[in-house]
């Protein structure tokens, strides 16, 4: 009897590390994982697919099942609205789901230990906003439904998103499944693609060497004056 109460403590603790191993991510302070780049669908417009398309590094498809046009996701730029949560559109560059059930499904080819993009989904509609880590091969490592573990609130907002991502011990997650709602999934807070503007530590570093190089220009030519 002791032998099955020992054995029973030990599997319990098991569970209960295994468990703290995860945990879900609400801000990208400190974050280590991939981006969402959406760089090339800033095109003024939005498709409809079920995929598969090319997101950065990803690889993004649709679960078939029934959306609003029955044409499965939006890439893009356009107009979307997202019930209390706001509307969207303008710059935000981003991945909607065209319905309130099924996934979207973005898988790469690099594991992370971390996995996270900006959300926001419309409250009271679809099944459940959830997220999910995926194995290499689409098999789901963890899930959390946002709406009950960390809810997302911008009420009249326009183009407000928030992180939500998943973090694990190792880095085994090769991908990141989103949906159960209509949810729009994108890169950063605002949803504008930013990768091609330089940071000002950047522009101080181009200007240095501008001056840099004008001035080893006027020096060969005060020579050879």
């Amino acid at each position: 009897m002791r032998k099955m109460t020992f054995l029973a403590a030990v599997a319990a603790f098991a569970l209960a590390a295994g468990a703290s191993q995860a945990a879900l991510l609400t801000t990208d302070a400190g974050y280590t994982g991939p981006d969402l780049d959406l760089s090339g669908y800033d095109n003024g417009s939005y498709n409809f697919t079920f995929g598969p398309v090319t997101v950065g590094e990803f690889t993004f498809t649709r679960s078939n099942t029934t959306t609003n046009t029955g044409q499965g996701a939006v890439v893009g730029q356009g107009s979307y609205g997202l019930a209390a949560n706001g509307n969207f559109g303008g710059d935000a560059v981003y991945i909607g789901l065209d319905g309130g059930q099924g996934y979207g499904y973005l898988q790469g080819l690099m594991a992370y230990s971390q996995m996270g993009f900006f959300f926001n989904y419309a409250p009271g509609f679809g099944d459940a906003p959830t997220i999910a880590a995926l194995d290499a091969m689409g098999g789901v490592l963890e899930t959390y439904d946002l709406s009950v573990d960390a809810p997302i609130s911008t009420p009249g907002g326009f183009n407000a998103f928030q992180f939500r991502g998943i973090s694990r011990a190792s880095a085994d997650i090769y991908g990141f499944r989103f949906g159960g709602s209509y949810l729009l999934a994108t890169g950063t807070a605002t949803g504008v693609v930013t990768g091609g503007v330089p940071e000002p530590a950047t522009w101080a570093m181009m200007i240095l060497g501008f001056g840099a190089a004008g001035s080893m220009i006027r020096r060969r030519r005060t020579v050879t004056a």
